[in-house]
Order: structure tokens, then C-alpha cells, then sequence
């Protein structure tokens, strides 16, 4: 499936090292791939959109606790 740069509005991101996941248009997948970096690292992440505003409720720490 080809994704339009034009839509492309959400991204995992660390807040412990320099990850970034590549942007997806569905939040969905950035939040696996957030999760997919927590579960393999063992950091903090979240999902951004655009504007690399966190979004509300997407933090993920290690161990499965999701915070606001």
C-alpha cells in the first residue's frame, strides 16, 4: 500500500535515545512500532504526530504500563 506524503501524520518516538520510527497514516502502526522499540530496548516511547506533538495516552513504558 503507497501512503501520500501529504497524509502521513503519526511516528513512534523515544524519549530515552534518538529512535524515530518512520510516519504511518494510521496511529495504530506507529504505536506498534513504538511498542515494538520499548519491547526490544527496554525505553520510554510515545507517538507524535506532524507537528511532533505527543499525542494523549501514547506513552509506553517498559514492563506494559501506558501512561497519558
Amino acid at each position: 500500500m503507497s501512503q501520500d506524503p501529504g497524509q502521513l501524520r503519526y511516528r513512534g518516538r523515544c524519549v530515552e535515545c534518538p529512535w524515530v520510527g518512520r510516519q504511518f497514516v494510521r496511529y495504530r502502526l506507529a504505536d506498534a512500532a513504538a511498542r515494538h522499540h520499548t519491547n526490544a530496548h527496554h525505553h520510554t516511547t510515545c507517538v507524535v504526530d506532524q507537528y511532533d506533538l505527543r499525542i494523549a495516552g501514547s506513552m509506553v513504558r517498559p514492563g506494559g504500563a501506558r501512561k497519558a
